[in-house]
């Protein structure tokens, strides 16, 4: 083997390891710092209806009861904000059945680990639920529109 063959060989093994190996910073970014890239704005809070596609969300200090326990919104954090919402809002609500509030019978509700709810529905199964009155809830959404992006029903208050 001549000692340029050999130096070729290399150097292109040496290319084919740091294509193949990813590297610390070239990995890909975590949620939080996906959300802050995007400018995107969570807000935990009671939401009522505002027209038939847009709610008004009233933020207030959440935090959890006890280990895994439910939702607690505390005392009022801001204005309330008007949010816009689509076709293609990702809605999760405690209740199996879409459109329909908590059930008292422990068996008819969802829960994920973090107390929100866990079962897909459209966006018009959160008008039902908005029309019957406000619904605690987590809304992550773009405050350019301000549009929704997600909306999760919480457990506990």
């Amino acid at each position: 083997m001549r000692k340029t063959s050999a130096v070729t060989t290399l150097a292109a093994v040496a290319a084919f390891l740091f294509v193949a190996s990813p590297s610390p910073a070239l990995a890909a970014p975590s949620a939080p710092a996906l959300a802050a890239a995007s400018g995107l704005k969570t807000v935990y809070g009671w939401a009522k209806r505002s027209g038939n596609s847009a709610m008004i969300v009233t933020p207030y200090r959440a935090h959890r009861e006890g280990t895994g326990g439910d939702w607690y919104l505390g005392k009022r954090a801001g204005d309330p904000v008007r949010i816009d919402y689509t076709e293609g809002l990702d809605y999760r609500q405690i209740n199996k059945k879409c459109g329909y509030g908590p059930s008292p019978y422990k068996s008819r509700n969802t829960r994920s680990t973090s107390a929100t709810g866990t079962v897909k529905c459209d966006p018009g199964h959160l008008y039902l639920r908005l029309r019957e009155g406000r619904t605690p809830v987590k809304v992550v959404y773009d405050p350019a529109g301000p549009m929704a992006v997600k909306v999760y029903e919480l457990v506990g208050p």
